[in-house]
């Protein structure tokens, strides 16, 4: 049964020149267009993916579809999920500023990134930015590379090439994409001592580990996981005083990289810039994607010796950051001034959860399907992004649900939506979160919810 349904289905796949034909006024090389029909007839020679379609037209609407996602592969979406630094979702959301400011100098013109101006000689791309790190961190000396982990992996090559570095079992850390600190140790040729126990460390086992070899002390914080329990860290502050004893710098990677305090938002407080700066920490590393408020980077901060030693490291080429990103990082240190209204990040820490329940009450009382249930509930938002992972805070959403669909067929609907809308499932529910949703796409959430088609595909 299965060949006969396979070579009936198989007589009437199209050709390639027939799905050519489909898009001809598609604005788009051929080259695309027929690799990715190729592709598409490819994959439906395979019986499990023929008898889906019922007939040719759906096979071109299919081919069609594909070929709209390679060609215009990224597109706004509407966060509805809560987080609201969502790694999938390119974490931190830029300011107007920001944009407006980019748009103003990298619109079809050129900027002096590489030349200074008065002398005509050429410059230090790192220049624009030092005196804003400097400023904010209250480190004397800072620069930026294309994200935290090239960050880490440089100032590790510098200060710790072929030398021990010691670091608590309880901060081998891994992050998202497999950042691994042991596989960056060893990629930037450091060798790894690791003191403690997992859920204990003291003092005198950093006194213990030290050896002539031992070129730095490392502290990592554990942003997404937390131990409880019986358990013991060895402060940066008591690092620092090992580390004067004996000679040995002390590097920090905060990971987040926070200039606020989150508590003053409900959100557990991750550790300051400023505050591991005046520790004493020689170098500090940290991302600008995520607290921070910016694309994505890296920040090297720390004394003016050690920075200075990173900025002569080779490596430093291969890492370093293109004009836009230090663009739009500059602006992003700039909305410092009053973070609540200038970066994104707080301003939707700050939203209270009486407007937000109006506005759902607002999307509620304007769907007008009856078959869809729309109900306002207390919802439970998160950072996002490594920073207080297990915990919460109050938010207010919109809970769907719609007797045809289950919430994985109607959470798909609202993905694949013109605009896409992405929300969370929970006890077979579609969860909509508006803590993370622009109050001008509540109208946009409205049309879409309205103009669905709630059956199974």
């Amino acid at each position: 049964m299965a060949n006969s349904i396979k070579n009936t289905t198989l007589k009437n796949l199209p050709s390639v020149d027939q799905l050519l034909q489909s898009v001809r006024d598609v604005p788009a090389p051929h080259a695309i267009k027929a690799r990715v029909a190729r592709g598409h007839l490819a994959e439906l020679r395979e019986t499990s993916k023929i008898v889906k379609f019922e007939n040719q037209g759906q096979i071109v609407a299919a081919y069609q579809m594909k070929l709209t996602q390679v060609l215009w592969p990224l597109k706004p979406v509407i966060n509805a999920t809560g987080v609201i630094l969502h790694t999938g979702l390119g974490r931190a959301p830029y300011s107007a500023a920001m944009l407006q400011k980019m748009s103003a100098l990298l619109t079809d013109a050129y900027v002096n990134l590489e030349l200074d101006l008065p002398s005509g000689k050429r410059g230090n791309r790192n220049d624009h930015l030092r005196p804003w790190l400097q400023a904010l961190s209250g480190a004397e000396n800072g620069i930026l590379v294309n994200n935290n982990a090239a960050a880490v992996l440089l100032a590790l090559n510098t200060l710790a090439n072929r030398k021990e570095v010691i670091i608590s079992r309880g901060q081998l850390v891994e992050i998202g994409g497999s950042f691994r600190i042991p596989e960056i140790l060893k990629k930037a040729g450091a060798k790894l001592v690791e003191v403690g126990t997992t859920n204990r460390t003291h003092p005198t086992d950093f006194e213990a580990a030290i050896s002539k070899k031992t070129s730095l002390l490392l502290w990592v914080h554990s942003s997404n996981y937390r131990i409880e329990g019986f358990t013991r860290e060895v402060s940066l502050a008591q690092m620092v005083q090992i580390g004067r004893k004996h000679d040995i710098p002390v590097m920090a990677d905060l990971g987040s990289g926070a200039l606020v305090d989150l508590d003053r938002y409900g959100v557990p407080r991750e550790p300051l810039v400023p505050e591991v700066i005046k520790a004493g920490v020689d170098v500090v590393t940290f991302s600008v994607d995520k607290l921070l408020g910016g694309p994505q980077g890296g920040v090297i901060v720390g004394s003016d010796h050690w920075i200075k030693r990173i900025e002569k490291n080779h490596l430093l080429r291969a890492l370093r950051t293109d004009k836009t990103q230090i663009l739009l990082t500059l602006e992003a240190l700039r909305g410092y001034f009053n973070p609540e209204s200038q970066v994104p990040f707080y301003r939707d820490l700050k939203l209270s959860v009486a407007s937000l329940t109006w506005r759902a009450e607002t999307i509620a009382a304007a769907v007008s399907v009856d078959d869809l249930e729309t109900t306002v509930m207390e919802t439970r938002g998160q950072v996002g992004s490594g920073a207080s992972p297990t915990d919460t805070f109050p938010s207010v959403g919109l809970m769907l649900r719609h007797p045809r669909l289950n919430a994985k067929s109607l959470a798909r609907k609202l993905r694949l939506a013109e605009t896409p809308i992405l929300g969370y499932i929970a006890e077979n529910r579609v969860y909509l979160d508006l803590r993370t949703v622009r109050v001008a796409q509540d109208d946009i959430i409205i049309r879409i919810l309205n103009s669905q088609n709630y059956t199974e595909d």
